[in-house]
């Protein structure tokens, strides 16, 4: 292939020789451009290596799922269980009031199973009602959002090409879900007929880690008992991609919302169906 390329670039020059010095600087231009060719070729011909490539690894949210309301931290039954009349509040306030509770959350290093999770999020929205003004907080109320939060199998949607594509994957390669993310995730994937598909599903709270820190990825592919050049690490964050190479991993970037004019450094996909064309 490379020969071939070479060959192609190499014809213009008799032509542009003949035009001069004008000719030289056209030659200039068109070896960057077939250096910068090669190297994005090269990186995608390391993806598809299909002879190295075991495990397909996963980031869940906003790579297989999003939240059903739009918001990870609004639950499918929160104006049901809140009173609407009494949520008057600015945006910003609110916005405000769930930064604070979420750095709440990101000091809890461990949380192994659904009950802890569930007396974090119940101190969670105590931390944000209170800080929106929110007049009457009672335990029944915290505790009625944070059962709806952790336990309602309906907080999560999954794109619509995560099973057909899950059911092609595992014919020839090992997927795996390494997410950022608390207990409750793996008996939603479980409920939904996808927990199946993955021959590892890793949670970080349950490590006391996170992705960026790199320990879930060894603790993934032990499981797997593969080498990290044997797997490809799919993320919605460039960030997490980053520390996925550094570990040794393939990138690939999805981009579920089609962002206009988005770049990376890292090969993009915008859909599984692009991931099956890739392999």
């Amino acid at each position: 292939m490379q020969w071939i390329i070479y060959k192609t670039f190499s014809s213009y020059y008799p032509y542009i020789f003949d035009k001069g010095k004008k000719g030289i600087g056209i030659i200039i231009e068109l070896e960057r451009l077939y250096q910068l060719f090669l190297h994005v070729f090269r990186g995608r011909e390391k993806i598809i290596d299909k002879k190295n490539i075991k495990a397909i690894l996963f980031d869940s949210g906003r790579t297989l799922n999003i939240p059903r309301t739009g918001h990870w931290f609004i639950t499918p039954k929160f104006y049901e269980i809140l009173d609407v009349s009494g949520l008057k509040y600015k945006q910003e306030i609110f916005d405000s009031a769930i930064e604070k509770a979420c750095d709440y959350v990101n000091k809890i290093r461990f949380v192994k199973n659904e009950e802890e999770e569930f007396f974090m999020f119940k101190e969670f929205y105590r931390i944000v009602l209170e800080g929106a003004g929110y007049p009457d907080i009672d335990s029944r109320i915290l505790s009625a959002l944070a059962e709806d939060n952790v336990y309602n199998d309906n907080k999560f949607l999954f794109f619509d090409d995560v099973e057909p594509s899950l059911e092609i994957l595992k014919q020839k390669y090992m997927p795996g879900v390494v997410s950022d993310t608390w207990p409750s995730l793996e008996r939603v994937f479980i409920n939904a007929g996808l927990r199946k598909y993955f021959s590892t599903f890793i949670m970080s709270s349950i490590y006391g880690s996170c992705k960026s820190e790199k320990a879930l990825f060894k603790v993934a592919l032990e499981e797997l008992k593969i080498a990290p050049p044997e797997a490809i690490f799919i993320d919605d964050s460039e960030s997490n991609l980053t520390a996925a190479e550094e570990f040794g991993m393939l990138p690939i970037l999805i981009d579920r919302y089609k962002t206009t004019d988005l770049k990376s450094k890292y090969p993009i996909i915008r859909s599984l169906g692009e991931l099956l064309e890739l392999l």
